[in-house]
């Protein structure tokens, strides 16, 4: 299996058209080519991360956030902003980011799963561009046809894959003099039994799925049509529900342990809680609008603070690095399933990082998060 072949996949896990108009996600650096047996996870493309993964045999490295963010004008080793860069290049790792795409697509998701939240839906709807397909084909070859559409990927909506939806009725049309029909009589009018099949693609699969339908519908000339629309089924954050309430501060000191800080009183009990992890802080009004009862995130400035407190919204800022970790066990189990789907066995190892950031009175390197599911 081929670097580029994971990144096909994580397209299918967290699609790159997700991510934000100032963000860098996708393929890094490296060779796109090159063969690989073996991924390493990580939050952050450090040089420490970078090395480890290298020395336990890893040829392709993926991580959440991006390795070059920002236009790089010149490749320095004895840069610290471009020395991991040049390290990877110089020892044969290649480097996947998903960052804003795995945003949306798991780091609210796993965070919820840790603390037991009943996922409700996003904090912050955000439209999508998709394009739905309409094709009408005989009975005799519908099965086929959706075979042949569906190994593009088309038709997933959110966990969901190969929906689709179709009616039967009547078509009609008449042949050419010289035509070649599936069906009908050259020169004449005629009429068949066709099943309208309907289903959602991204806009990038447009051409596969062009492709697909000409490749096995058995008409000389079918008849089908993408349509633009929009869905907001996915978005930053997500509002979840405890059922039954739970005491909010004791129960989170035992899901994520002590070390975030705490803005206003923890409700007791809470039920509806909003998330936002990483760098939450400016969606402090937007949690309270979405009748949140509380916020965790995994940090806010000190304006932002002050803004949960006057307007009455208990938070949580447990840490960029503990909020967004739980998310590379996540991606771990999805890239697994993927990978086997296509037949195929990889080893994927999430490896062991430590915060950057230490309370007074802690060890200066940290408290590590090995590499084990939380």
């Amino acid at each position: 299996m081929k670097v580029k072949d994971i990144v096909s996949m994580l397209d299918h896990i967290a699609p790159f058209s997700l991510a934000a108009d100032w963000d860098n996600c996708g393929f890094q650096v490296g060779d796109s080519s090159a063969e690989i047996d073996s991924i390493a996870l990580a939050l952050d493309p450090t040089l420490e991360n970078l090395k480890k993964a290298r020395q336990s045999n890893h040829s392709l490295l993926i991580t959440h956030h991006p390795l070059i963010f920002k236009s790089l004008k010149r490749l320095d080793s004895s840069n610290p902003n471009t020395a991991a860069v040049c390290w990877a290049l110089s020892n044969g790792l290649s480097v996947i980011s998903v960052h804003t795409n795995w945003d949306m697509a798991g780091v609210p998701q796993a965070l919820a799963e840790l603390i037991q939240l009943k996922q409700i839906g996003p904090l912050e709807l955000c439209k999508q561009n998709f394009l739905k397909l309409v094709v009408f084909v005989p009975q005799s070859h519908l099965q086929i046809l959706r075979k042949a559409i569906f190994s593009t990927g088309a038709g997933t909506i959110g966990e969901y894959k190969e929906c689709y939806f179709q009616s039967a009725g009547q078509g009609g049309f008449t042949v050419p003099a010289d035509g070649h029909p599936f069906s009908g009589t050259p020169g004449q009018a005629h009429q068949t039994d066709e099943v309208r099949l309907e289903l959602i693609l991204r806009p990038q699969l447009r051409d596969q799925v062009h492709r697909a339908v000409m490749s096995v519908h058995p008409y000389e000339k079918p008849a089908f049509e993408f349509y633009p629309i929009e869905t907001v089924e996915t978005g930053f954050g997500l509002i979840g529900r405890w059922d039954p309430p739970r005491p909010a501060k004791e129960f989170l000191a035992q899901a994520l342990g002590r070390n975030g800080y705490w803005i206003g009183d923890a409700p007791n009990p809470a039920s509806t809680v909003a998330l936002m992890p990483g760098s939450g802080g400016s969606y402090v009004s937007d949690a309270k609008a979405a009748g949140a009862e509380l916020l965790i995130t995994g940090e806010l400035s000190h304006h932002q603070a002050l803004l949960a407190l006057e307007i009455g919204l208990p938070t949580l800022a447990a840490g960029h690095f503990e909020t967004e970790r739980p998310s590379m066990f996540l991606l771990q189990k999805k890239l697994t399933e993927e990978i086997a789907a296509a037949g195929r066995q990889i080893r994927i190892t999430v490896l062991d990082e430590h915060p950057p950031m230490t309370r007074i009175g802690d060890s200066p390197a940290g408290v590590p998060c090995e590499g084990k599911n939380p």
